[in-house]
């Protein structure tokens, strides 16, 4: 009974260790489930199973709280700056309208936005969130739509919004509204707002008016898919980093648990001292053997035939000894009467079953008794008191047991109608205990006491316990007793020893003897302990103790996860206590380079960027779409030459051949796939098939296809201006729409930060190069056609206007994008850490999983140990 509970809980820890992680640097082609893994609605369905939702959603809170009080930041910064670059202006007759209206919006965003810092107050409310969002973005397109109607109409100036695309980037990655669907009708809502004001103010003198009225719908959109996309791929990072910081809880509970296993499973058959020894040879044998497998040239952690390694510690040790001595103890046997008889007239089934129903019974009553079991052998049962502790009432518990076990076989002898019964015998003294044999265990007493406790049992008379005069002086007078048999007065042994034996009649304390009754507590205490133990539990109770465990656990881990590099909440509070994340931040900086955020060490930053990217289909997809936009405003804002159309031909096959080669793997995985393991078997499809794979796993690949996507978006946008001559040439002063370039280069930007597993500092420098070009552009090559373009106030450099948006833009991304590095970089510097504590190179996550292995083959091999071999592998 016991091995086979033990059994369940470590195939439970077995099956986790063959779980697959979320990460893996080893596997070259991901199977389907690794493919799901980073699929939107599996992780969210997955939450839902693991009950994490709750705690998740606590999570995000504290992490939507960051982002807000960043966009607090940048909206006063912005604000500032703007009035700056107003008050700058030559003319001042209509600034001041305009600072006033910039200073009052964002110090009235300022004020509704910092409802949602107030947690007990949201906590009891949750629509103050909605509400204060939904204000706060009103607001701010008020003051925008709201400046360009008043100076439409009172001076006649046509001035450019400034703040569509900076407020819906706010609205998807900076609001503290959750979800996807409600930014999304939001970004909507004002979408159409900036095309209503964009036809019937800024455009509605135009002679291309509907052009103009689909370039800036075109941009909207993009600019709504790229807030919709990073928002997603901010969930989906999220929710992975927060199902790792689960499943490192979840295996770290089952490997307590797995221990604490082994430890029940040999303190049920051990005492504590000699179990404590063997723990500790068993862990040093496993330890020597790993150490010297490590020094083998190859050595692969994550690889399973490296386990079989450990199976040296079999060898057996010829001058190692588990043996102990024991004093003040006191032996009892028992046997069946009559078993021989059974043997021969009873079904083999009915027997085994009658024994069984018999000593799971003696087990219990034995625990009550706080007596170890040393084993049965047939009908033979024999057991000490006062082994595995120190019991000053051994004698007493050892014949209360035995009365316990007559009263016992009695109940089974009339439930399944037996002609059975029970001799028993008790004797107290001195015995040496411990565990011999090397492939095989075997815990046994020996001793000239525990002879003669069994001659005791032998010579003793049928439903009675036969105890010896040593026995009975340790009962202190709480039994009735009589002479013992004559058969005993008779045995070589007992009078060799000179043994006086005794017959236990009853029991003479009264019941509410105090002595007794804090005896009986004590015994109910242990019952309930044994009953307690989850060796004891079926398997789903033990799943549901893991589970509930690592929800508890998880509550403490929330304190720890990181909500960001830039914390602007922190800036304005001045406790010198760390918080658990600020501490776990602490710890990361060190590993971790400031500025670029590179690891310090080499090779956790190769490990990092080679990490495959699972997501890269989806930033292809997006990639191309932006490009198609690009592609469609080029289209509308000028007339296409014929090299035009060759070269966005090209592009276009180049870019829809990346997108297909892309998404190869997963449509074959979701419409061909017979297996998780299976791949296609045409020559063509396998192809394809590997391509898809290499470009998600290689970064020299991903590389190559980020580059094509940004110079792709380059020159399609720079179409716009190829043609332009020099600032002399009169005719060409308009031949391209300053504000139409503008709007693309940011979309550039925006794409630049699109794919998830390129190094930080690549799309950092790209973003930064992008503004550098453009800026050379409005300042030095085409800054007549930009000084003469609609401004976003009155009387200011329409130069300086563009190149405000372009630093928002850059400024958002960049600070968007050093966040989620930030947080997965410190998920990975955990495992690195953690893989550290097992090499000193920390090159591989998978020692921690091999060091659970090697546990859980310890685990195997002790109970391989102490049961039968088919009982073990159960």
């Amino acid at each position: 009974m016991r091995a086979t509970s033990a059994n369940s809980m470590n195939s439970q820890y077995n099956a986790s260790n063959r779980t697959n992680s979320f990460r893996s640097n080893h596997e070259h082609v991901q199977t389907t489930i690794n493919e799901k893994n980073w699929e939107w609605s599996y992780l969210v369905r997955k939450c839902r199973n693991l009950e994490l939702e709750e705690s998740y959603d606590i999570y995000m809170r504290r992490l939507r709280i960051g982002y807000l009080s960043i966009f607090i930041f940048i909206e006063l910064l912005v604000t500032f700056t703007h009035a700056l670059l107003v008050f700058t202006s030559a003319d001042l007759t209509y600034a001041y309208v305009d600072m006033i209206a910039y200073v009052v919006t964002g110090v009235l965003i300022w004020l509704i936005l910092s409802v949602n810092f107030r947690n007990e107050l949201i906590s009891k409310h949750g629509w103050l969130i909605y509400a204060s969002t939904w204000l706060a973005v009103s607001l701010l397109v008020l003051m925008d739509i709201g400046l360009n109607v008043y100076h439409a109409t009172s001076n006649n100036d046509i001035l450019n919004p400034i703040y569509d695309a900076y407020t819906l980037y706010a609205i998807y990655m900076f609001m503290p509204i959750p979800h996807v669907l409600q930014p999304f009708i939001l970004g909507t809502a004002v979408t159409i707002c900036y095309i209503i004001n964009y036809s019937f103010v800024i455009s509605s003198k135009e002679a291309n008016q509907m052009h103009s009225i689909l370039n800036e719908a075109i941009y909207l959109s993009c600019v709504n898919f790229l807030g919709i996309f990073f928002r997603l791929m901010r969930d989906i990072a999220l929710r992975t980093t927060f199902l790792d910081r689960r499943q490192y809880v979840e295996e770290n509970l089952l490997l307590r648990y797995a221990r604490d296993q082994e430890r029940s499973l040999l303190l049920s058959i051990l005492p504590a001292q000699i179990a404590d020894r063997l723990q500790e040879d068993v862990r040093n044998r496993i330890e020597r053997s790993k150490q010297q497998h490590h020094r083998r040239p190859g050595f692969d952690p994550g690889c399973n035939k490296n386990s079989q390694a450990l199976r040296r510690w079999r060898q057996p040790d010829h001058g190692t000894l588990f043996i102990e001595p024991h004093k003040d103890v006191t032996i009892l046997y028992a046997d069946v009467v009559n078993y021989t008889h059974l043997t021969t007239t009873l079904d083999v089934k009915k027997l085994v079953e009658a024994l069984h129903d018999l000593f799971v019974r003696f087990d219990i009553a034995s625990e009550e008794y706080n007596v170890l079991r040393i084993k049965f052998l047939g009908d033979c049962y024999y057991c000490v008191a006062g082994l595995a502790s120190p019991n000053e009432d051994h004698a007493k518990c050892c014949v209360d047991l035995g009365l316990r076990m007559i009263k016992d076989i009695r109940d089974v002898r009339e439930k399944r109608h037996l002609n059975i019964d029970m001799r028993i015998g008790v004797h107290s003294g001195d015995v040496l205990s411990g565990v011999i044999g090397a492939a095989k265990w075997q815990f046994d007493i020996w001793s000239k006491d525990v002879d003669i406790a069994n001659r005791l049992e032998a010579t003793g008379a049928t439903g009675r316990v036969h105890v010896s005069q040593q026995t009975l002086r340790l009962l202190d007078g709480e039994y009735f007793y009589e002479d013992g048999t004559e058969k005993a007065r008779e045995d070589p042994v007992l009078q060799k020893h000179d043994i006086r034996t005794f017959l236990i009649k009853s029991l003479r304390a009264p019941m509410h003897d105090p002595r007794r009754v804090q005896r009986e507590r004590q015994a109910k205490k242990l019952s309930e302990a044994s009953k307690s133990n989850f060796m004891y539990n079926s398997t789903l109770q033990q799943y549901n103790q893991v589970r509930n465990q690592a929800k508890l656990e998880m509550c403490r881990e929330l304190d720890k996860m990181p909500i960001g590099r830039i914390q602007i909440t922190k800036i304005c509070r001045r406790s010198t206590n760390l918080t658990q994340d600020e501490i776990e931040e602490e710890t990361f900086r060190r590993n971790i380079s400031s500025f670029c955020l590179l690891f310090r060490v080499r090779n956790w930053e190769i490990q990092y960027i080679r990490e495959p990217d699972v997501m890269l289909k989806y930033s292809i997809v997006l990639a191309w779409f932006v490009y198609m936009c690009l592609l469609a405003i080029q289209l509308l804002s000028k007339d296409p030459q014929y090299h035009y159309w060759i070269y966005d031909g090209i592009t276009v096959c180049v870019l829809t051949t990346l997108l297909i080669i892309s998404w190869y793997k997963k449509l074959w995985i979701m419409c061909s796939s017979d297996t998780e393991q299976s791949l296609p078997q045409y020559k063509l499809s396998r192809f394809l098939y590997k391509m898809s794979d290499g470009m998600q796993s290689s970064i020299a690949i991903r590389l190559t296809v980020y580059v094509l996507v940004i110079v792709s978006c380059i020159a399609v946008t720079a179409m716009q201006v190829i043609d332009c001559g020099p600032k002399t040439d009169t005719d060409l002063i308009q031949c391209f729409h300053p504000w139409i370039l503008t709007n693309c280069v940011t979309l550039m930007i925006g794409t630049a930060f699109l794919f998830t597993r390129i190094p930080f500092v690549v799309k950092t420098s790209v973003a930064v190069l992008i503004t550098a070009v453009y800026t050379v552009l409005v300042v030095y090559e085409f800054d007549y056609i930009f000084a003469g373009s609609p401004s976003t106030n009155v009387n200011l450099n329409a130069k300086y206007s563009h190149f405000l948006l372009i630093i928002i833009t850059l400024g958002i991304f960049h600070l968007m994008e050093r966040q989620t590095e930030f947080i997965a970089k410190v998920d990975y510097n955990n495992w690195q850490l953690e893989a550290a504590t097992y090499a000193e190179t920390g090159r591989c996550l998978n020692y921690k999983r091999y060091d659970q292995g090697a546990a859980s083959e310890h685990i195997t091999l002790t109970r391989g140990r102490l049961l039968s071999i088919h009982a073990a592998a159960e």
